[in-house]
């Protein structure tokens, strides 16, 4: 059994969505002056590997707390999408690819490679409301990707987010090394932390490969 982390690693520096707060990790006891070491940590929860529950975009959307555990947690499909020549992701990648009931559906566009990068965010790329419609369609738990969001950065409506999340279909975004999976199914969890009341929430995302 191998386990791989597909997670990106909080950082005062890291990328997050433009108008975000920035994030604030600061060690404000230490070892040496009191015995023990302390970190304080300040984000928004849509920041660096997360979930988003349906009610970061839907009134009325299930909260983080309200949504069974396992729709983060479960058999997962991969799907190879290339973005090399448009950054919208067509609904034909679905073509040939069995996606059964329960499926957790990750999309990988390899994109992570610009994590840090000023592209990663200004060049990102995003679902076609045409394959928003037709994954919102099928009986999946959720989607993950390998980019910033969903939708394109500078949307006003979030179109994409709503498709899916109407549907009660939640994302996880921003996942990493999906490079190093060989496989097209495997194991995927992404348990977000427990936080009442929230529409995301932070996860450490990975994938347990069986020989």
């Amino acid at each position: 059994m191998k386990i791989i982390d597909l997670s990106q690693p909080f950082r005062n520096d890291m990328p997050q969505f433009p108008g975000t707060p920035p994030i604030g990790i600061e060690q404000i006891a230490q070892i040496s002056d009191g015995g023990f070491r302390v970190t304080d940590f300040h984000s928004v929860v849509h920041t660096g590997t997360h979930c988003d529950a349906p009610a970061h975009c839907v009134e009325g959307g299930k909260f983080l707390d309200e949504l069974e555990l396992d729709t983060f947690v479960g058999d997962a499909i991969m799907i190879d999408v290339s973005v090399e020549e448009s950054r919208e992701i067509p609904a034909n990648i679905l073509e040939d690819v069995d996606i059964l009931p329960g499926d957790i559906v990750i999309l990988r566009t390899g994109y992570s490679k610009y994590w840090g990068q000023d592209r990663y965010i200004d060049d990102s790329p995003y679902l076609s409301e045409e394959l928003a419609k037709a994954l919102s369609e099928l009986e999946i738990k959720s989607v993950g990707i390998d980019f910033l969001s969903p939708d394109e950065v500078d949307s006003t409506t979030s179109p994409i987010h709503n498709i899916l999340m109407g549907k009660g279909i939640p994302f996880i975004e921003n996942l990493a090394n999906l490079d190093k999976i060989d496989r097209q199914r495997f194991f995927f969890s992404a348990a977000p932390v427990l936080i009442d009341k929230s529409d995301g929430g932070f996860a450490r995302a990975f994938a347990v490969l069986k020989d």
